[in-house]
């Protein structure tokens, strides 16, 4: 059987989330991992977000990355927070355009749930070590 979303770490629900929702393109995995509300906090300001929202800004990534490859270059966990810094790569799935995303977040997490993200991103920059 297996294990509860609440019964697991911060980081394993952080690494569920990037795999599911990222490079699986799997909608469920909001309505499993993440809070109503969530809150997002970036460059634009910060706001909350419905599931529903929330799946609806992830179709809109997909449409710019369609399926992407992930790679975590750095993690960090602090308590109920985790720190990553990811790469995607993709392609645009109406010009096949290929598309790179570099990533800075920390997901806060709370009884099993991803309750809060602070994000930054850089499109088509390479954040090399």
């Amino acid at each position: 059987m297996a294990e509860a979303a609440q019964d697991r770490s911060p980081v394993a629900i952080v690494e569920e989330w990037q795999a599911r929702a990222w490079g699986d393109c799997d909608l469920s995995v909001v309505d499993e991992l993440i809070a109503e509300p969530f809150t997002r906090h970036s460059s634009a300001g910060t706001e909350q977000r419905s599931r529903d929202q929330l799946k609806a800004d992830l179709r809109e990534y997909q449409k710019a990355l369609g399926k992407p490859l992930i790679e975590v270059r750095d993690r960090v966990v602090d308590g109920d927070k985790v720190w990553s810094r990811t790469r995607l790569r993709g392609a645009n799935l109406t010009t096949g355009e290929p598309r790179m995303i570099d990533w800075m977040q920390i997901h806060r997490v709370e009884d099993g749930q991803i309750v809060e993200v602070w994000t930054l991103h850089a499109s088509d920059v390479d954040w090399e070590r």
